[in-house]
């Protein structure tokens, strides 16, 4: 592992949740902002008090925007989840001194109790995609909304009004909020500033079509202002409007690839290779691969709509993959000569292959020293070229793993 290409500090996480300190600005009269890396929330003032949509990913975080809040002498009326991550969620505990009315969509109560199911999985999954230590949430601090609904909901508050709409898009429980004295829409992650994250290969299936369905009534709207990720971000007259249309589009292509492909039984180790962005969107800078990917969309859409099964009859009931593989690998017989293919694999510029290859020894022989090494270098060499949060933190959570299990080796 000596190859400078292959160096471990050309692969570091990207981090966004262990961040401190908030960002504040007050874009629009009335409307005040909050933002993290990963999360954000904003607020608007009314003569009757303050309406919060979304709290911060947590309570350090949320005390700082109360702080802030503060300052205006108004008390807190409604806190509006625009849906059920804990980014959007986690701070709402801090605000609760003023006894608001929490506002959430029927389906979120339900995604809670899940949480709280598997907080052991949640911990770990968290652990690979953000790069945070492996701790289970277990949701003592989280605040259930009092008031839920499904449809729409208007709520008045000094002379603003507050249309709460549902929909189906990267959660079942999504509210985003229309404010038309302010030509302003609050639509959480619906909205993301990069592609949208319709798949995310450790959570439960995103709606793609339903989304583009959100997006186009936002978009009916003709807001001048679009609040997103959360609350904490803004675009405003016609970028806000051109983002809208680019995730549109962008949404319904794919959607329409994917299915094609499931109708002409493409396998999905091919689809999610074949499946693209038009020409004219692939440098949209509302679309770039920052946090989310295509493959990513097109193997959740593949999911909602095909199942499990991909057609052929060895996969319907298979045996565990350490026992296949151990006895593909009592063919071979040979621990070098995977040794040998997956680093020729590597040189040839196809890392991923090699991937695949060296999986079939550490599967039969976990603890095979040169085979960890190796697949470090293979993780390094996908790593280093993937500026994707969710995949790029992936392969950097399973270079820690190999590298924490040859120092217990005593080898590295």
């Amino acid at each position: 592992m000596t190859d400078d290409n292959h160096s471990p500090e050309k692969v570091k996480a990207v981090q966004v949740i262990m961040v401190e300190g908030v960002a504040f600005s007050n874009p629009i009269p009335g409307i005040y902002v909050a933002s993290q890396p990963i999360s954000g929330c904003a607020w608007i003032e009314t003569d009757e008090g303050i309406v919060l949509i979304d709290t911060m990913l947590g309570r350090k975080a949320a005390a700082l925007v109360l702080k802030k809040i503060r300052e205006s002498g108004k008390k807190i009326k409604y806190i509006i989840y625009t849906h059920h991550h804990l980014d959007h969620i986690g701070g709402c505990q801090v605000f609760m001194e003023d006894n608001p009315t929490v506002i959430a969509n029927d389906y979120l109560p339900g995604n809670l109790d899940r949480y709280k199911r598997l907080a052991e999985h949640r911990g770990r999954i968290a652990a690979q995609q953000f790069n945070i230590p492996e701790v289970p949430t277990t949701g003592e601090n989280w605040i259930y909304p009092t008031e839920t609904f499904h449809g729409e909901k208007v709520v008045t508050l000094g002379g603003k009004t507050f249309e709460l709409h549902t929909a189906r898009a990267e959660t079942d429980d999504v509210c985003w909020v229309w404010v038309p004295e302010l030509k302003a829409a609050f639509v959480g992650d619906v909205l993301i500033g990069s592609f949208p994250n319709v798949g995310n290969p450790w959570k439960p299936t995103r709606f793609a079509y339903d989304w583009a369905k959100a997006l186009e009534a936002v978009r009916a709207k003709e807001p001048e202002h679009v609040f997103y990720s959360g609350a904490g971000n803004l675009r405003s007259g016609d970028v806000a409007r051109e983002a809208l249309d680019h995730n549109i589009e962008a949404i319904h292509s794919l959607h329409d690839q994917v299915v094609d492909l499931i109708n002409k039984n493409v396998h999905i180790s091919e689809l999610i290779h074949l499946v693209k962005l038009p020409d004219h969107l692939k440098d949209s800078p509302y679309l770039q691969s920052h946090y989310s990917r295509p493959e990513f969309f097109v193997y959740n859409t593949y999911r909602w709509y095909h199942g499990y099964f991909d057609h052929n009859p060895a996969h319907l009931l298979p045996r565990p993959e350490k026992e296949v593989c151990t006895a593909i690998f009592e063919l071979i017989g040979d621990d070098q000569k995977i040794l040998d293919k997956a680093r020729a694999l590597l040189v040839e510029g196809q890392a991923q292959l090699g991937l695949q290859v060296l999986d079939v020894l550490l599967q039969a022989n976990p603890e095979n020293i040169e085979a960890r090494k190796l697949h470090i270098e293979l993780l390094e060499d996908i790593g280093a070229k993937d500026y994707c949060l969710m995949s790029r933190n992936s392969w950097v959570y399973f270079i820690e793993k190999d590298k924490a299990f040859l120092k217990s080796k005593g080898v590295l």
